[in-house]
């Protein structure tokens, strides 16, 4: 008798395997300027338009000059210039943001 394979790759054998990994992610803004106590929005596009997880982490590197949340909103803190990383299976994008 022939070996069997384990049923889930059996499965993904019948079903196909229908993920569709991103593959970059880019930001509409590479430069951008906020005021102190105001807010900008960076717009993520992940590639491909198909990707099944479309969920980009958003960090900044300096909580102190700006704050980033989930959906891309910039907050400015204090003067400064941050960077701001969007984030997608490994793949990167960053924005350099100026407070003033």
């Amino acid at each position: 008798m022939a070996p069997t394979l384990p049923l889930r790759r059996q499965l993904e054998r019948v079903a196909g395997n229908n993920e569709v990994p991103a593959s970059g992610v880019s930001l509409d803004k590479t430069t951008a300027s906020v005021e102190v106590g105001e807010t900008i929005k960076l717009n993520a596009t992940v590639v491909p338009a198909n990707a099944t997880n479309r969920t980009v982490a958003f960090t900044s590197a300096d909580d102190t000059v700006a704050s980033v949340a989930q959906d891309g909103t910039v907050t400015g803190i204090k003067a400064g210039t941050v960077v701001i990383t969007a984030a997608i299976n490994g793949k990167t994008a960053t924005a350099t943001i100026t407070v003033e």
